[in-house]
């Protein structure tokens, strides 16, 4: 890590507001990026990052590290956008004990992609994944974005593996479908 950046954590460890804001400007562009993942629109990314920068700034003290600041802030960013999809209530997911047979033909073919070769901006994949349901955007977030196995996302959700195999499986569905007729290619 480069000095200058070294400074800027040490600078924000000593609650510098110019520190805070040079680590602010650095990384919000990123880190917007990290929340609008989770959420339905822009403003509601927009807050989750400011809310996540004071809790960044808060505990910015017990990053032991400077160099994993980047890594450190983005689980903070994680973190606040999986405590704000908790907050809103349960979460709209379909809760099925078994995965049907579409799916597990699906989740079988391991070269399956919801893309389907077509190339599509970022812009359009990014506001796609906000069109998803809150479970469906979250558990593909956490699959393929954060790479968490199963496993890990039904602890970390507290559904069961399979609503979560099935939860991912089904928002892959969705986003090709977004994707495909949203966009008519």
């Amino acid at each position: 890590m480069n000095t200058e950046l070294e400074q800027i954590v040490e600078g924000c460890k000593k609650k510098q507001p110019l520190a805070q804001k040079l680590l602010y400007e650095k990384f919000a562009p990123e880190m917007l990026g990290v929340c609008m993942r989770y959420t339905h629109s822009r403003d509601e990314a927009q807050d989750l990052l400011h809310d996540g920068f004071i809790k960044v700034f808060e505990s910015i003290g017990s990053l032991k590290k400077s160099s994993s600041v980047r890594s450190w802030m983005y689980k903070v960013m994680v973190n606040e956008s999986l405590s704000y999809l908790t907050k809103l209530g349960p979460v709209n997911y379909m809760d099925f004990d078994t995965v049907d047979e579409e799916d597990e033909e699906i989740m079988a073919q391991t070269d399956y992609s919801p893309w389907e070769g077509k190339v599509f901006s970022m812009e359009q994949i990014v506001n796609a994944i906000q069109m998803l349901p809150d479970f469906y955007r979250m558990v593909f977030n956490l699959h393929e974005v954060e790479e968490m196995d199963y496993p890990e996302i039904a602890k970390q959700t507290g559904k069961s593996v399979s609503t979560v195999r099935s939860g991912y499986s089904r928002a892959c569905k969705m986003l090709r479908n977004i994707l495909l007729n949203y966009y008519k290619l």
